[in-house]
C-alpha cells in the first residue's frame, strides 16, 4: 500500500510520513483521479505564464504546483455520500482541471494561478458557510459554486454554463427556449427587465421595461447574479412563477404569478411607413439576417419600387451571435470592414470584411440605439456609421465591446463562456465601455446602466471621449412632443433631400 501512495502522482508520502490530513478513504479516491487521468508521475508544471496548448493538465498536477488547492478537493470530498461515488468525486476535480487551465490559457488577458486561486477559495469559504447553517449540497452543486466564483472573478461576463444551462443557451441561440418571455440585466443589485418580449406571459401579465425585479418566488434576487436569476425565471412549461417588481421612481410593489411557457423569439419585426421600411432586431438569433432580408424583399415588392429609406430599431437589443451581426452589417455595405478583434497577444487580429452587394442599394438608413443596445448591436451600428452608410440616432450604447467564446467541457459537463478578445470599430475604436455614440442624440432623463455598472467589468482602453452629436431637439425640434421622439426623428431626416450629404456633417 506505501509503495501505492509512493508512485501514485499525488506523492502523499513526504520524507516518509504520510501527509496528515485525508482519511485512508480519500487518498484512495485521489488515486482514482490520477488513474482516471492516466498520470503516472509526479512532474511539475511551470504555471508562471501560460500552460502549452497541447499538455494535458490534471488536477493533482495543479495541487502539486499549489498546495492551497487541498481545500477544494477537501470540500468535494465531504460532499461524497458513499465510496460508490469516487468516480463522480475524480469528475469533480478534473473538471476543475480542465476550467482552470482553459482560463489560463485562453483568457484575454493573462492571469496569475493566484487570481484564479484566490476566487476558487472564496466559492469554497461560501459552501463552507453554507454548511454552518445546516446546508447540505451534492458535488456537483458543490463545484459548480468554487468554479463560478473562481470565473465571475475574472470579468462580468465570463462564466461557467453548466449542462443544462448550456442546453438552454443553444436553444436561445436556435429563438426558441423555455419560461416567462422578459429579457433583463442586472442593475442596483436588482433584475433590470430591459422588455418583456411582445406575445409571451410576462408581456400578457403586464410586466414592463423598467420594471425591477425583486423577488422570484418569495426569494430575494439581491445576491443572485443574472445566470442564477434567470434560472428561477425559467422552468417546465405549465408551471407557475411569482416575480415581484418594483416600478418607477417610487418603487411601487406588484407581484405577477406567470405561467411558463415555450418562448419562441421572433428576432425581427417589421412594417412600412409610406415609402420608408421600419424593421426592429430585438436579439441577433440564427434566424436574424433572413428575417430582416425577407422584410425588405417585402418591402420592395409591396411598394412597386424600392424604398426611398430605411430604418433598423436596435434600441434594447441585447446582442446575440457575430456571425448574424457580420451578415446584417454585410447586407448594407459593398465593401471595407465590419469589425476587428484582438486577443491576449496584440498580433491576434481577425479582420472580417464585407463583401461586395448592398441588399439596400445605397438607399439612406438610420440606426436607432439606446443603452440597452449592447454586442452585436453596436458591431452593426459601429460599422454602418463608421463607413458613412447610416446616421445613428439615440443615445450612446451600453459598451459591451469584449468578445465571449463559448467552450463545450469533456464528458458533457457543460461549457466554458471566456471573454478572449475586443471588439473595434472599423475605424479603430474600441466598443468596451465607450459604445457607440450617435450622430444625434437623446439625452436620457434616466439613469441608465452600462458596462461601466457592471462588477468587474473591463476598463476601457483610452478616456470616454466628449459628445460630437447634435442633440435631438436641435436636430428635430418637431418630435419633441410625440410619443418615440427618436423615431420620428429618423423617419423625417431620412425624408430629406440629400440625406447622404448631410451624413458627411456628422463625421
Amino acid at each position: 500500500m506505501i509503495s501505492l501512495f509512493r508512485n501514485s502522482s499525488f506523492c502523499w508520502l513526504r520524507n516518509g510520513e504520510l501527509r496528515s490530513g485525508p482519511s485512508l478513504l480519500k487518498i484512495l479516491l485521489l488515486i482514482c483521479v490520477v488513474e482516471a487521468c492516466g498520470i503516472n508521475s509526479c512532474s511539475t508544471v511551470n504555471f508562471e505564464n501560460d500552460v502549452g496548448d497541447n499538455e494535458h493538465v490534471s488536477f493533482e498536477k495543479l495541487l502539486n504546483n499549489h498546495p492551497e488547492l487541498d481545500s477544494v478537493a477537501n470540500i468535494v470530498y465531504d460532499s461524497v455520500s458513499s465510496h460508490s461515488d469516487a468516480n463522480l468525486y475524480s469528475q469533480q476535480l478534473a473538471l476543475f482541471a480542465e476550467v482552470f487551465v482553459l482560463a489560463q490559457r485562453k483568457y484575454i488577458n493573462m492571469l496569475s494561478p493566484e487570481r484564479l486561486i484566490a476566487g476558487a477559495l472564496s466559492g469554497v469559504k461560501k459552501i463552507q458557510a453554507n454548511r454552518m447553517h445546516g446546508e447540505s449540497k451534492s458535488p456537483e452543486i458543490v463545484m459548480l459554486t468554487i468554479i463560478e466564483h473562481m470565473i465571475s472573478n475574472l470579468d462580468a461576463h465570463s462564466a461557467y454554463l453548466p449542462p443544462e444551462v448550456y442546453e438552454q443557451a443553444k436553444a436561445r441561440r436556435r429563438g426558441r427556449f423555455g419560461g416567462v418571455g422578459v429579457q433583463v440585466k442586472v442593475e442596483n443589485g436588482l433584475i433590470r427587465c430591459i422588455a418583456a418580449i411582445e406575445g409571451t406571459p410576462a408581456q400578457r401579465a403586464g410586466i414592463e421595461a423598467g420594471d425591477r425585479i425583486s423577488h422570484i418566488d418569495g426569494e430575494p434576487v439581491s445576491g443572485m447574479n443574472l445566470r442564477q436569476a434567470v434560472e428561477r425565471m425559467r422552468g417546465p412549461p405549465g408551471s407557475t412563477v411569482l416575480i415581484r417588481v418594483l416600478r418607477g421612481r417610487d418603487s411601487q410593489s406588484f407581484s405577477f404569478r406567470i405561467v411558463r411557457e415555450v418562448i419562441h423569439v421572433e428576432s425581427v419585426r417589421a412594417r412600412l411607413e409610406g415609402d420608408i421600411g421600419y424593421v426592429q432586431i430585438h436579439t441577433f438569433s440564427e434566424q436574424t439576417y433572413r428575417s430582416m432580408y425577407d422584410a425588405i424583399n417585402e418591402f420592395s415588392s409591396r411598394q412597386g419600387h424600392f424604398l426611398k429609406g430605411l430604418v433598423i430599431d436596435l434600441r434594447d437589443n441585447p446582442g446575440g451571435l457575430l456571425d448574424q451581426a457580420l451578415k446584417v452589417s454585410d447586407a448594407f455595405l459593398a465593401e471595407g470592414e465590419i469589425v476587428s478583434t484582438i486577443g491576449r497577444d496584440n498580433n491576434q487580429v481577425r479582420r472580417f470584411r464585407a463583401n461586395p452587394q448592398d441588399i439596400a442599394f445605397g438607399i439612406p438608413i438610420a440606426i436607432l440605439i439606446n443603452g440597452g443596445s449592447a454586442s452585436a448591436s453596436e458591431i452593426v451600428s459601429g460599422a454602418l456609421k463608421d463607413h458613412g452608410r447610416a446616421i445613428v440616432l439615440g443615445e450612446r450604447s451600453f459598451g459591451k465591446g469584449s468578445v465571449q467564446t463559448v467552450m463545450p467541457l469533456g464528458n458533457g459537463q457543460g461549457a466554458l463562456r471566456l471573454t478572449t478578445a475586443l471588439y473595434f470599430t472599423p475605424s479603430g475604436k474600441s466598443i468596451q465601455v465607450h459604445g457607440i455614440e450617435p450622430d444625434i442624440v437623446s439625452e436620457n432623463e434616466h439613469s441608465v446602466s452600462r458596462e461601466n455598472n457592471l462588477d468587474n467589468y473591463l476598463s476601457a482602453q483610452d478616456p470616454l471621449p466628449r459628445s460630437s452629436g447634435e442633440l435631438l431637439q436641435h436636430a428635430c425640434p418637431h418630435a419633441a412632443s410625440v410619443d418615440d421622439p427618436i423615431l420620428t426623428c429618423a423617419f423625417s431626416t431620412l425624408r430629406r433631400r440629400n440625406v447622404f450629404h448631410e451624413l458627411d456633417s456628422y463625421r
